[in-house]
């Protein structure tokens, strides 16, 4: 059974994308930080997204926008924001598939005790211990390029026409370090990192090969994770202004490529505009 078969099978059933609905508890994040941290709120807003179609939800309680500081929230911190949502949510939706967006082994692993399935690292095992906890957990594991040149800890390896080949180059090395230790590739899914390393115009580059992305990976999946980023409004002047109409524009040209998941906001008008194939979206290839 691979990651989308065990994770999102009703999406597999149905032969569309996975949609992964955002619930974030974070007093910061660009889009609704501050709107859903209490538990209740966070429950509720779980139930919105399910009720819109969402085949994951996404927790997170560490905001990584543009700017921010990696080392500002602890663990500790992160763990005392995300577990009471987390068990929230768990408590009033015991068969949905939760996702934990953490990049601490030591609030990956509470999690996954507090009842998570989906570990999102967009570190991608920057913590020495995340490997460890992901594997002897059997939890599902997403790993994303372009962080440490996100943080600035590296400058990036690849001029603005190569970055296709530079995103795979990291992609490949992050799922060849999750098999050597021991994961199994099933578990796997693989996230570009639209928005992390990469300028506003380098995102579109980046687009064009997610077909490459999905060939290459097979029968890993390929994740997208755009929404609201400042980039798509100059992508997609035709939103005119609406970050969740351009998200759905860059959902359906990734989707049209081949990528299985998108992890979004506002899942009902992504989920719509997919579903209905509208002519004022073309996909871009």
């Amino acid at each position: 059974m691979n990651f989308l078969e065990r994770y999102c099978p009703r999406a597999v059933a149905e032969k569309r994308p996975a949609y992964m609905g955002i619930v974030n508890v974070t007093p910061d994040s660009f889009s609704d930080g501050g709107t859903h941290d209490a538990p209740d709120a966070a429950a509720d807003w779980a139930a919105h997204l399910l009720a819109d179609g969402a085949d994951i939800l996404d927790l997170g309680a560490e905001s990584t926008r543009p700017g921010f500081d990696p080392h500002a929230v602890t663990p500790a911190a992160e763990a005392a924001r995300l577990l009471p949502a987390l068990r929230a949510i768990r408590a009033r939706f015991p068969h949905a598939v939760l996702s934990i967006d953490t990049r601490h082994a030591a609030v990956a692993e509470a999690a996954l005790a507090a009842g998570a399935d989906i570990i999102n690292d967009v570190s991608s095992f920057e913590d020495p211990d995340m490997a460890r906890v992901v594997r002897e957990s059997g939890a599902g594991v997403v790993l994303m390029s372009g962080w440490r040149e996100h943080i600035g800890a590296e400058k990036r390896a690849a001029a603005p026409d190569a970055l296709g080949a530079w995103v795979a180059a990291n992609l490949r090395r992050f799922r060849d370090d999750a098999l050597r230790a021991g994961i199994a590739p099933e578990a796997l899914c693989l996230d570009p990192g639209f928005g992390f390393g990469l300028k506003h115009t380098d995102n579109a580059e980046v687009l064009r090969s997610v077909g490459a992305f999905v060939r290459e990976f097979a029968p890993v999946p390929i994740l997208i994770g755009p929404s609201r980023k400042h980039f798509l409004l100059a992508q997609y002047p035709e939103a005119q202004g609406d970050a969740d109409d351009a998200t759905a524009r860059f959902c359906r040209d990734a989707v049209a490529q081949g990528a299985q998941i998108c992890r979004i906001h506002a899942v009902r008008t992504v989920k719509a505009a997919l579903s209905a194939g509208r002519d004022d979206t073309p996909a871009r290839p």
